[in-house]
């Protein structure tokens, strides 16, 4: 049992609380630590009791929702009860509330890393971790024109398509870092404050809409301003980087649902015949990690080189630089939808500027 302990302890210290909240501390560490120095250990209160049995009844009576809610009236009671955040952990499971029996189990293992389940308990995790949908962090902005960041974990995902275009192929699994990515697309507001100018071709479109009309080259030449406005290290999203961002732990078809319409400006709803036009930011729906236009309004340069296909692309969440040509990612407003598939991509020259190409930040954490 002691290598289990020792395997059990270096994962909880990873896993207990995000990479995106290292500067937040989980506050049921103290309950951890209190209950663990507590002699004797405490025992259920009565109340706490009752809804214990009541829980274990409505298991056997296999009313999972109504069980759920009784563990966690006992739990609010007795927070070091470490056989109830097990128990809670597998029903949250069987409901497919994989992220939150993860967290019950991690609690479990806090109270009871020696404990008889401890070895189910961290193959749970590693089990759900699989299915579970990531969670965004904090949102901050690091200066008042500065971009609002959005931080998402670390984690895996299948990148392109099977049925996609043959740069697309083939699909491959990428596990990416915990990193920040813009909210939404860098704005002219934004740009001007930090260049001085406007080089957008729909400058009249106002401050809240995408800058537009910059070439990765310039896309560059902000981000250095940038970084020594504010000591930070700003960069372009990889392309993995991008994918991840834009599915947020789904397999929709765009960046957010299963239609164009409700998540992405494109040349179906941007306008008129020939009179098409960008529109402000944040004013379609969001994805599950809360970033908005990843599918259309402009498109967005990000970090890699162009190649024909995924052949020997990093499985890391890394750029692949080794090529010429620079990558755009998510459709635009001039664009027919489909172009803001989650996997479609394009690719120009860095020096290119067009009225359609623009792009967003991400910062490593």
């Amino acid at each position: 049992m002691v290598n289990i302990r020792t395997c059990l302890l270096a994962a909880l210290s990873l896993i207990t609380v995000p990479a995106f909240a290292a500067d937040v501390p989980d506050p049921f560490l103290d309950i951890a630590a209190q209950y663990k120095a507590a002699k004797p250990k405490p025992e259920l209160s009565e109340e706490a009791r009752k809804f214990k049995v009541q829980a274990e009844f409505m298991v056997q009576e296999k009313q999972t929702d109504k069980a759920i809610a009784l563990y966690g009236k006992a739990l609010e009671l007795a927070p070091w009860w470490a056989e109830g955040r097990y128990k809670l952990g597998l029903l949250l499971g069987e409901k497919k509330k994989y992220r939150d029996g993860m967290v019950e189990m991690k609690r479990y293992l806090l109270l009871a890393p020696e404990g008889a389940d401890a070895r189910a308990a961290q193959d749970r995790i590693y089990q759900w971790e699989m299915v579970a949908e990531p969670v965004a962090g904090k949102v901050y902005s690091d200066c008042p024109e500065c971009p609002e960041m959005v931080e998402l974990p670390a984690g895996s995902f299948d990148m392109g398509s099977k049925d996609g275009k043959p740069d697309e192929q083939p699909v491959h699994r990428v596990s990416v870092k915990a990193f920040a990515i813009g909210k939404t697309e860098v704005t002219q507001a934004q740009w001007l404050a930090v260049m001085g100018n406007n080089p957008s071709n729909f400058a009249t479109c106002g401050d809240t809409c995408p800058v537009e009309q910059v070439s990765w080259d310039d896309a560059q030449a902000y981000i250095k301003k940038l970084n020594a406005k504010t000591g930070k290290q700003y960069r372009l999203p990889t392309e993995a980087e991008w994918e991840y961002a834009c599915r947020a732990g789904t397999e929709f078809e765009y960046c957010g649902g299963e239609t164009a319409d409700k998540v992405s400006w494109n040349d179906f709803n941007s306008g008129s015949f020939f009179f098409n036009t960008p529109h402000p930011v944040a004013t379609k729906q969001a994805n599950a990690f809360g970033l908005y236009d990843m599918s259309g309004n402009v498109w967005e340069w990000v970090e890699d080189t162009y190649h024909p296909n995924y052949e020997g692309a990093p499985t890391d969440g890394s750029a692949r630089v080794d090529g010429s040509m620079r990558v755009l990612r998510g459709g635009s407003w001039g664009y027919d939808p489909t172009f803001g598939r989650a996997s479609v991509r394009i690719r120009f020259s860095t020096s290119f500027r067009y009225y359609s190409h623009g792009f967003r930040l991400a910062r490593s954490l």
